[in-house]
This record gives structure tokens, C-alpha cells and sequence, in this order.
């Protein structure tokens, strides 16, 4: 009778479904994103170390909120972009809801190889390894998402004013979609406001909590949902100048702001005094400018 084969400790185990710790190590540090896990708990959650605080590095890790996340972007069919893939966790779950096509644009070059290897098998996959910022104007995504930095959400958003898309779904810091969604005549009302809701219809929705993110920020975040509005207005160049001139004298009239501001928008004592006279909303205050009379004002300023 043959002998029962006695198992050896040094024997090659089988091989597993899912990289254990030391295999994702090993794996991470032949791409180049050495020390991008940790094993935390007992129940095998990874987080990502080696984080950058400086380039606002805080990935999203709930894996309900980045579920639901996804599903808003209704990505079924559509060319998908991701702003800020990181490592790749809810450009995992966008693939779930079988995009036509989905691009990763990543700015790390350590986790930009990290998302190369670990969607190397999905052809419909494409990582750009450059700044969001300096894609081009053209960019013919149809869906746009991201978990973005918070020290640059303003420079995404004035950057997504000039793409062509049909959705977009962000998540960013609480306060900033509390200004971006203020209405006149509110405490967080700002120019900010006044410029998305010229260029976009905004729905804020769930909140998550600084929990739900590695390495916890020290603020909770919201997803906003942009749309862009079917009828786009013409906004003229000067409106970004006009605005932070206006708004730096908030609780002003708007000619006593447009006064003061006379040398930020290149007028003379005279001229400022004479054009804002001749504003309808001259003895209204700056904070209560609707974004529509605020882009009125932008274009006479462009005509002189």
C-alpha cells in the first residue's frame, strides 16, 4: 500500500484567489508604488499608505458610498473620465456598470503605474498619467466623475466650465458645495456660486463623513452633480476680474464696490463713479447680485 504523501511546511502552497499581504506588497513594489497597502483589523481591509498630504491625497475607502457613487454616474455604454484615479477603487466599481470606455487621469506617476498594472487585462481602459487641468478642451468624455483634491477644486471646476459633457459627479470638500450651490443673499454666496450656477444646473447629494476616507481629512465631504444647462451662456473673459472685484466688498453696494475696485478693473475715479451709476443695481449690495445680473454687469464693463 503506497505510502500517505506527508504535507511539507515548505511545500508551495496553492495559489490563492486574492493576493495576501506580502504578495500585494511584492506586487506594489515591482510597479513602483512600494509600501502602497497595509493589512489593518482582522477583516482584511487595505488602506493605502504613502500618501501626500501636499497634493491633498484622501482616497475614498467606504465601499457603499463608492458603490452608490458609481451608480449615479449612469456610466452603462458612455465614455467615462475619472479625475484623480488613485488607486483605482471606484474606477472599479465604475467598470461594474460596463462603460463603453473609461480613461484614468492620474498625476502620481507611482500610482498612475499602480492603475496601469492593476487594469492591465481591461482593453477598455486607458490611464493618462499628466494633471487633469491640462487635458484638452475637446476631451470628448461623456461622463465625468472623481474624488477631487480640495486644495484645487476651484481650478476643476472653472476647467469642466469649458469641456462637453452630459454628467458629472464630484466629491469634494462640504463647504465648497455648500458655497458652489449658495443662493443670493446667503452667507456663503460668493463668486464661486455665481460662476457654476452661470455654467451648470447643481444637485448636492449625500454627505460623507472624513471616516470614510485614508488618511481621514479633517472635513467632511459632499457628491455634487453637475449638468451642464443646454442653453450655455456666453461668459465674458473679464467675468472672473469683475467678480473677485465685486466680491472683495461683499457687503458694499455695488457702487461703492465697483469705486473701490476701480484700479483692479482699470477705471479711473470718474469713470467708475459714471459707470456705476448708470447700473440699475447700483444701491444693490455685491452679496445680493444674482449671478445673472453680476454676468450684466461683466459685459458692459467688456463693451467700454
Amino acid at each position: 500500500m503506497a505510502k500517505e504523501k506527508k504535507e511539507s511546511r515548505h511545500e508551495k502552497p496553492k495559489p490563492y484567489k486574492k493576493l495576501g499581504y506580502f504578495g500585494k506588497k511584492r506586487m506594489a513594489e515591482k510597479i513602483g508604488a512600494k509600501g502602497a497597502f497595509a493589512k489593518i483589523g482582522s477583516n482584511s481591509q487595505w488602506k493605502p499608505q504613502g500618501l501626500s498630504r501636499e497634493k491633498s491625497q484622501h482616497f475614498l475607502i467606504d465601499e457603499a458610498a463608492l458603490k452608490t457613487e458609481a451608480g449615479l454616474l449612469k456610466a452603462k455604454g458612455k465614455s467615462v473620465l475619472e479625475i484623480g484615479a488613485g488607486d483605482g477603487r471606484l474606477s472599479k466599481e465604475i467598470l461594474a456598470c460596463a462603460p463603453k470606455s473609461l480613461t484614468l487621469v492620474e498625476l502620481d506617476a507611482k500610482w498612475a503605474n499602480f492603475l496601469k498594472h492593476k487594469f492591465r487585462k481591461n482593453k477598455n481602459v486607458k490611464i493618462k498619467n499628466k494633471d487633469f487641468l491640462t487635458i484638452s478642451d475637446k476631451c470628448d468624455a461623456q461622463i465625468i466623475s472623481g474624488n477631487v483634491p480640495y486644495n484645487i477644486s476651484s481650478s476643476i471646476l472653472l476647467k469642466l466650465s469649458k469641456l462637453n459633457f452630459s454628467n458629472c459627479i464630484l466629491c469634494m470638500q462640504k463647504e465648497v458645495v455648500e458655497r458652489i450651490c449658495a443662493p443670493p443673499a446667503t452667507a456663503h454666496y460668493g463668486r464661486l456660486s455665481a460662476f457654476c450656477q452661470l455654467h451648470f444646473s447643481l444637485t448636492p447629494l449625500f454627505e460623507i463623513p472624513a471616516s470614510s476616507f485614508h488618511p481621514p481629512p479633517k472635513v467632511d465631504s459632499r457628491l455634487l452633480q453637475l449638468t451642464p444647462k443646454k442653453e450655455r451662456q456666453k461668459i465674458p473673459k473679464n467675468f472672473e476680474k469683475i467678480s473677485a472685484a465685486l466680491f472683495s466688498h461683499r457687503l458694499a453696494t455695488v457702487q461703492n464696490a465697483l469705486f473701490h475696485s476701480r484700479k483692479a478693473i482699470h477705471m479711473q475715479k470718474g469713470q467708475a463713479r459714471e459707470f456705476a451709476k448708470s447700473l440699475k443695481t447700483a444701491g444693490k449690495k455685491v452679496f445680493m447680485l444674482s449671478p445673472q445680473e453680476i454676468l450684466h454687469i461683466a459685459k458692459m464693463l467688456e463693451e467700454k
